[in-house]
């Protein structure tokens, strides 16, 4: 019988290891999403920042009016 104990709580000590594994994995997933997220507001914000730069360029307005 203590075999059999000893091998159940083997088990419960595998399947613990395994959450905090998948806990891991799960925050490193977390981390990169937010990264992704992050490189694409830069993104965002350089495009609206060109954009506005070429608006001064042209003379202003949201009609794109001016010389430009």
């Amino acid at each position: 019988m203590e075999e059999e104990k000893e091998g159940g709580e083997e088990g419960v000590v595998e399947k613990e290891e395994k959450k905090k594994v998948e806990k891991k994995e799960e925050k490193k997933e977390v981390k990169e999403e937010k990264k992704e997220e992050k490189k694409e507001k830069i993104k965002r914000r350089k495009k609206e920042e060109k954009k506005e730069e070429k608006k001064g360029v042209k003379g202003g307005g949201e009609e794109g009016g001016g010389e430009g």
